[in-house]
């Protein structure tokens, strides 16, 4: 079992560049946030800042923006088809929504700098799962195609054009 301890080593693979992870785990979504070395200001705009999540689809890619504001948006595609740890999402029951687990990590040392637990509302939280099982239904998923793809998005789409086109923007709640 992982433990996830503030001040001590991130229990994931390190990560030497600066960017965003997100993953779906069994019982939560993980948005993973690796700053080199992180400022004050992003630390508390990370643990006190609104924090928004937004989900866009182009060519039959997902896109996860996120941001803690007064933080700019951040984006990383994502696709069930290169993740080791999704299986399948936990059915909701009305008024639940899913839990979001970000984590502000320093990519220099790995270690954790900041933890904080907040949940999607129902409705985000349906359609968060209705694109992650479409993505997993598609049995015409290609690596080089994803990639190319990909590519072609971060040339052409910065991440307020991203935005611009996200199936929904909710608010993550503690």
């Amino acid at each position: 079992m992982l433990s996830f301890q503030k001040g001590e080593k991130f229990p994931l693979p390190p990560q030497t560049e600066e960017g965003v992870v997100f993953s779906v785990e069994p019982y939560t979504m993980m948005l993973i946030y690796y700053f080199r070395k992180p400022t004050g200001q992003e630390r508390e705009a990370f643990c006190q800042g609104n924090a928004q999540l937004a989900v866009a689809k182009l060519k039959d890619t997902l896109f996860i923006l996120s941001r803690f504001a007064p933080m700019s948006w951040m984006d990383v595609p994502y696709s069930t088809h290169l993740s080791e740890s999704f299986k399948r999402f936990p059915d909701l029951k009305p008024n639940q929504g899913y839990a979001v687990d970000a984590f502000l990590v320093d990519c220099d040392t790995n270690v954790l700098m900041e933890h904080r637990l907040m949940h999607l509302d129902t409705a985000s939280s349906f359609k968060m799962r209705d694109l992650i099982l479409e993505d997993q239904e598609r049995t015409d998923f290609s690596m080089q195609q994803y990639q190319e793809t990909v590519r072609e998005i971060y040339r052409n789409y910065p991440p307020k054009e991203l935005l611009k086109r996200a199936v929904f923007t909710a608010k993550m709640r503690a």
